[in-house]
C-alpha cells in the first residue's frame, strides 16, 4: 500500500479504512466512494502520510469517473509534495493512464521514461507493479511490442500481493498476445480469468473473458462466443465500465454475423453505438459501422449502408491519425532522451579533459620532458576525442531524421523536407506528386509469421521504391506500413507510371520467409498531384490519403488519384489507364 501504517490495532481506524479503499478500488466502487467519504469526515483522525494516501485515491476516484481534468491536478500535488516515493510512484502510474486515455501522448511518454529510469530504485511491491503496468501500457501504445513484453516478464502474479495479481496476470497475458496468438483454451488465459474472478476484480476479468470470446468466435466457434458474453453480460453491466459494455455488444454482433443472423447483429451494433461516445474514435465503434455498413449493404438499403460507411471511413481515419500521433510523440520523446543523453557524455568528458590539464599543470614542475609528452598525449587524445563527438553528433543527426528500420526519412524530416521543396517548386512554376503507400495485410504477415517477418516486408518495400524512383524523388516512412513518395518536377502521368511500375513490382515481388514459406506483399497507393491540390504539403497528402482509402475499399493492390480540388480519387488498374486525365 505505501504508506498506510503497519500496525492496525482495531477495526475503523484511518489505516483500515485506507486499507479497505485499496482493495474495493476495482471491485466495489460504491463501497470505495463510501469509505472516500468517510475518511474525509475524519481528516482529524489522519496523519500527514495517510492525508496524503487519501489525496491519491480522491485520485483513483476521479479516474475511475473520466474526470482527467480533477485526477491530474490532485496527483502532481502528490507526485511532487508528498515526500513518499512509493506513493509518488503510483501517482506517477496513474497519472500516466489518465494521460493516455486523454490523448496526452507525449507528456505520457515523458512520464513513463522517468519511471524506466526510476524503476531500479521502487522498493515497495505494489508501486513496483503499478509502475511496470504503465511502463507496459505505454510501450502497447508505442507500437513496442517487443519492449512492452520485456517489462511485463517482470509482474510476478503468483508472488504479488491480492490487489496486484489479478491485475499484473491481465497485463502479462495482453502483451504476450501482441507477441504470440493465443488460443482460447490457452492455459495463461484461463489461468488470469480463474484468478480474477476468485479476487473478485471483475473489471479485469471482463478484459480477459472478452477477449477469449472473440478468440472463441475467430477460431470458428461463435455459438459459444455468445453463450460466454451472455453469461458475463450482467457482470459488465453492473460494472459500468463504458469500454466493456460496447465491446461486448459489438463482440456479440461479429458472432452473430458469422452465423448469418443479420438481425441480432444489427441491435447489438447499434447497441455498441449508442454505448460510444460518438465524438470519440474506438475499435467498437468503428467496427459497429463496418458491420452496419456490411448488413444494410446485404439488406439492400443502399442510403443506409452509404450513411454507415461514411461514418466508418471516418472513424478509421481518425484511429489511423491517433495512432501516428502516438508514434511521433514517441519518437519526439526518444529523441529528446538521446540529446540529453549526449549532452550528458559531451560534459563528462569535458570535465574529464579539464581534471587531466590539472593534473599535468600540477606534475609540471618535476620534469619539462615528460611535461611535454603529456601535454602531446592530451592534445592527442582531444583530438581524438573532437573527431569521436563529431561522429556521434552526424550519427545521431542521421537517427533523428531516418528510421531506424528502413533507413529511409523519418515522417518528421519527410514533412519538413517536402514542405520545404513544394515551396521552391511553387516560386519556380514547376510542378510534383505526392504518393502515399500503405502495405495490404500487413497485419496478418506480422500475426502470421510474427515481426521479424514484418520488419523484412517492410525492408523490402523500401528496395523495390529506391528501384523505380528517381535520384531527385523523395522517399519516407510515415508510420507502421505507410510510406510516402514526393516527385519533384513531375506531371500527373509520370506520377502515375512510376507508382504503377512500384506497385506492379512489390505485387510480383516474393518474400522468402523460410526455405519453403514465401509470401506475396501487395500495396495500394493514393496519388495527389499540385496542379489539382494546391502546394500546400497538408492539402496535398489529405487528397493522397483520400485516394488511398479509394484504392483500399476499391480491392487492394490499387493505385487512386486524387482529381482537381479533392474531388474523388480515380482508380487506376492495368486495364484503365485514360482515367488518370478524369
Amino acid at each position: 500500500m505505501g504508506n498506510a501504517e503497519a500496525v492496525v490495532s482495531e477495526p475503523g481506524t484511518p489505516a483500515v479504512l485506507l486499507a479497505q479503499a485499496d482493495r474495493f478500488q476495482l471491485t466495489d466502487r460504491a463501497n470505495f466512494a463510501t469509505i472516500l467519504s468517510q475518511l474525509h469526515r475524519e481528516q482529524s483522525r489522519l496523519s500527514p502520510a495517510q492525508r496524503w494516501h487519501l489525496r491519491y485515491l480522491d485520485a483513483c476516484l476521479a479516474s475511475l469517473e473520466g474526470n482527467l481534468a480533477k485526477e491530474e491536478p490532485i496527483l502532481r500535488d502528490v507526485i511532487e509534495h508528498s515526500g513518499d516515493a512509493a506513493l509518488a510512484t503510483r501517482a506517477t502510474a496513474l497519472l500516466i493512464t489518465g494521460l493516455a486515455i486523454g490523448h496526452h501522448y507525449e507528456a505520457a511518454f515523458k512520464l513513463a521514461n522517468t519511471l524506466m529510469v526510476d524503476l531500479p530504485q521502487v522498493k515497495d511491491s505494489n508501486a513496483h507493479a503499478q509502475a511496470l503496468r504503465a511502463i507496459v501500457q505505454m510501450l502497447d501504445l508505442a507500437g513496442e511490442p517487443d519492449q512492452a513484453l520485456k517489462y511485463a516478464q517482470q509482474l510476478d502474479p503468483e508472488r504479488a500481493s491480492p490487489e496486484n495479481r489479478c491485475a499484473n496476470y491481465s497485463y502479462k497475458i495482453n502483451a504476450i498476445s501482441w507477441s504470440v496468438t493465443l488460443s482460447s483454451n490457452d492455459p495463461g488465459l484461463r489461468r488470469a480469468i480463474a484468478v480474477c474472478l476468485a479476487d473478485k476484480q471483475d473489471v479485469y476479468a471482463n478484459t480477459l473473458r472478452l477477449s477469449r470470446a472473440d478468440l472463441l468466435s475467430d477460431e470458428g466457434h461463435p455459438d459459444q462466443a455468445i453463450a460466454l458474453l451472455k453469461r458475463i453480460e450482467p457482470s459488465v453491466l453492473r460494472s459500468g465500465f463504458q469500454p466493456h459494455i460496447s465491446g461486448l455488444d459489438i463482440s456479440l454482433a461479429q458472432a452473430y454475423v458469422k452465423l448469418g443472423k443479420d438481425g441480432d447483429a444489427r441491435r447489438s451494433a447499434l447497441a455498441a453505438v449508442a454505448a460510444s461516445d460518438p465524438k470519440s474514435f474506438t475499435w467498437p465503434l468503428q467496427t459497429a459501422y463496418e458491420l452496419l455498413y456490411q448488413i444494410e449493404k446485404r439488406a439492400g438499403d443502399d442510403r443506409a449502408a452509404l450513411a454507415y460507411y461514411e461514418k466508418y471511413v471516418r472513424q478509421e481515419k481518425a484511429a489511423m491519425d491517433d495512432t501516428k500521433t502516438r508514434a511521433l510523440a514517441f519518437q519526439m520523446v526518444r529523441q529528446q532522451v538521446l540529446d540529453k543523453k549526449l549532452k550528458l557524455e559531451a560534459l563528462d568528458k569535458k570535465n574529464r579533459v579539464l581534471e587531466l590539464r590539472q593534473e599535468l599543470a600540477s606534475k609540471a614542475q618535476e620534469t619539462s620532458r615528460l611535461y611535454i609528452v603529456l601535454l602531446s598525449l592530451v592534445l592527442v587524445f582531444i583530438g581524438l576525442w573532437t573527431v569521436r563527438l563529431k561522429q556521434s553528433q552526424l550519427r545521431f543527426r542521421r537517427m533523428a531524421r531516418h528510421d531506424g528500420l528502413t533507413g529511409v526519412f523519418n515522417r518528421q524530416h519527410f514533412l519538413q523536407e517536402s514542405g520545404r521543396i513544394l515551396q521552391r517548386l511553387q516560386q519556380a512554376g514547376a510542378g510534383a506528386c505526392l504518393v502515399v503507400l500503405d502495405l495490404d495485410h500487413f497485419k496478418r504477415i506480422n500475426d502470421t509469421y510474427g515481426h521479424a517477418a514484418g520488419d523484412e516486408a517492410l525492408r523490402r518495400a523500401v528496395e523495390v521504391c529506391r528501384r523505380e524512383l528517381r535520384t531527385s524523388d523523395l522517399l519516407g516512412r510515415l508510420g507502421g506500413e505507410e510510406f510516402g513518395i514526393l516527385m519533384p518536377g513531375c506531371s500527373t502521368e509520370q506520377g502515375v507510371e512510376i507508382a504503377t511500375r512500384i506497385r506492379r513490382a512489390l505485387a510480383g515481388a516474393l518474400l522468402k520467409l523460410g526455405p519453403e514459406t514465401a509470401v506475396v506483399v501487395s500495396a495500394s497507393l493514393g496519388l495527389a498531384h499540385t496542379t489539382a491540390s494546391s502546394y500546400t504539403f497538408q492539402k496535398l497528402i489529405s487528397h493522397a490519403d483520400a485516394a488511398l482509402y479509394r484504392a483500399k475499399h476499391g480491392g487492394r493492390n490499387r493505385l487512386a488519384v486524387a482529381g482537381a480540388g479533392g474531388n474523388a480519387p480515380v482508380l487506376v488498374n492495368d486495364e484503365v489507364r485514360d482515367a488518370v486525365g478524369a
